[in-house]
Parts: structure tokens; C-alpha cells; sequence
């Protein structure tokens, strides 16, 4: 078998230290973000506080104020955002429209404040209530069979937030978890 060797790209940037902070401080000050980040920030990975929500590897607890990667902390900072994506934005573009932009601009129209569901009739993506949300969502999953699903999520969602949507999916009858984590660790098998 030849041993192949993926192509590397030099890279002059920082990996670490003073240019890290510099680049979590763009981030910082692109998102509008609060005091309160900051102090989010203090309390990720701490005895006494949170662990990151941005991977699932494991890091000692120890007492230093900024024990934390670049990507962990611009990933908090990112879920800390002020931005809010309103039905209103949705109202002003159809599917075949957003389907055209690029993900960077999708993701700067900040959080969604509640729940949406597909009109195929205006091709938009219309507000609706929680409980008719559930109710869809139920309704749906009843047609099925639960070996027949799978239950994506994202890798950026909390650790308590995992834990639930992993009881559910249990609950519901099937263990099919796969989450964008897995999906980028995961190494493509050659041959």
C-alpha cells in the first residue's frame, strides 16, 4: 500500500497565545457581545463553573482565568450573540432564495427566536406556537418507526441539552445519535 500523506498548508498565524486573544477579541466585537460574555468566558472549564459546549473532549478543572480554546471560546461567544433571527427576516425571503446564500451570511442573521415550520405553499418558513410546534413534531414521529430515524444534532449543543435529546430519541424507541461532532472527528477510511 503507498504511503499517502495529505498536502499541508504553511500557516504564519497564531495557534495560541496574544494572537489567539486577538482573534477571539474580532469575534468579541463583531458579535455586539455583553459584559456577561466575558464573564461566561471566566467561568468555562472551572471547578465552579461550566464545561465548553464546543467539543466533547474532556479538560483537567484547574484555576486559571482563561482555560480555554480559541475555537471554545468563540463558539460561546457566538451562542451568547445579541443578533436575533425574527419570523419577520423569514417573511421577507423565501427557501430557494437563503438556499443560494452562503452559510457565513445565514449564520450572522443571529438566533432564532422561536419555532418555524416549512409553508410549501410561499416557500418561507412561518412562526408558530410551541405547543403546535410539539404537536407536529409528534404527529410525524408516530408515522414511523423508531429504527427507521435518526436523531442529528448539533456537536455545539450542551451537555444537558444532549443528555435530554438522547433520552427522548431512547425513549422514542431508537439510539441512532449521530451529531456534527461525530461527523468531523470521524477519519475517512482509504483502499
Amino acid at each position: 500500500m503507498d504511503d499517502v500523506r495529505p498536502e499541508t498548508t504553511h500557516y504564519d498565524g497564531a495557534a495560541g497565545g496574544w494572537g489567539s486573544l486577538k482573534g477571539i477579541g474580532r469575534v468579541f466585537a463583531r458579535e455586539l457581545s455583553t459584559i456577561a460574555v466575558v464573564e461566561t468566558l471566566a467561568r468555562q472549564n472551572k471547578t465552579e463553573g461550566h464545561m465548553c459546549t464546543s467539543c466533547a473532549w474532556g479538560s483537567r478543572r484547574i484555576r486559571i482565568y482563561s482555560k480555554f480554546c480559541e475555537n471554545g471560546a468563540k463558539a460561546t461567544i457566538w451562542e451568547l450573540t445579541r443578533d436575533r433571527c425574527t419570523p419577520e427576516f423569514f417573511e421577507q425571503h423565501t427557501v430557494a432564495e437563503l438556499r443560494t446564500w452562503q452559510d457565513y451570511d445565514l449564520e450572522m442573521q443571529g438566533r432564532l427566536t422561536q419555532p418555524l415550520r416549512y409553508d410549501a405553499a410561499s416557500d418561507k418558513y412561518v412562526a408558530c406556537e410551541w405547543d403546535a410546534a410539539f404537536a407536529a413534531i409528534g404527529q410525524e414521529l408516530r408515522k414511523l418507526k423508531p429504527k427507521s430515524t435518526v436523531f442529528y444534532a448539533s456537536g455545539k449543543a450542551s451537555l444537558e441539552a444532549s443528555y435530554l435529546y438522547g433520552l427522548f430519541a431512547r425513549f422514542y424507541g431508537h439510539n441512532n445519535l449521530p451529531d456534527s461532532s461525530n461527523m468531523c472527528h470521524e477519519r475517512p477510511r482509504s483502499g
